[in-house]
């Protein structure tokens, strides 16, 4: 009888301890979203600037510039989200030379554009004074001065502009790039759209 049991026992174990590991009931929605989630600082940035994207990464005038030294420009990277995708899609690359993403960068970049393209960066708060000279001049100059932007087609930009469209420049920053540009949505960094706040906050400092 004992031996019937204890038989019994080892039974119901063999079919209930495996079916553990596929319980997902206990894994909340906000875990498995992380879990599933890519992520643009550690994920997609490292893509951009290795050595397939050079002529962004070495400083030439010629190109925008996703990097340059230790810096890395994540708002332009972010803008170009829409391009990325087309080139992780089989598209060509819009300058040239045949350039293609591998089949694993092109799955991180296609995963993380249907994710929404968001930078999942939160900065610090800004402290100390925010001026246009040292803070936003050369978020101007690398992010939005290429050929195709405020550096050939579109029109370009100063200080007294940008002071004097206050109302465009805010819903741009407070919506992540995602409403307000006159030229469509683009990506803006956490920390761009906190720095530019910053600055009208303050008053337009020189």
């Amino acid at each position: 009888m004992k031996k019937a049991t204890l038989f019994t026992l080892i039974l119901i174990a063999a079919i209930w301890l495996p079916s553990c590991y596929k319980n997902y009931y206990d894994v909340t929605d906000e875990a498995l979203t992380s879990i599933n989630s890519v992520s643009f600082r550690n994920d997609v940035v490292p893509i951009m600037v290795s050595g397939a994207c050079g002529c962004h990464n070495n400083g030439s005038t010629r190109q925008i510039w996703f990097s340059y030294k230790d810096t890395v420009y994540y708002s332009a990277i972010q803008a170009r989200a829409g391009v990325l995708n087309d080139m992780a899609k089989g598209g060509a690359h819009p300058g040239e030379g045949s350039i293609y993403f591998t089949p694993s960068q092109a799955s991180i970049v296609r995963k993380w554009f249907d994710q929404g393209a968001k930078d999942d960066y939160v900065p610090p708060p800004i402290t100390g004074d925010v001026t246009y000279g040292v803070h936003i001049l050369p978020i101007y100059k690398t992010d939005c001065k290429g050929s195709s932007c405020h550096g050939g087609l579109a029109v370009s930009l100063d200080y007294t502009s940008m002071k004097n469209n206050e109302p465009t420049i805010k819903t741009m920053m407070n919506s992540g790039g995602q409403s307000g540009h006159p030229g469509g949505p683009l990506g803006i960094s956490p920390t761009t759209s906190s720095t530019f706040l910053a600055w009208i906050a303050q008053g337009y400092k020189p």
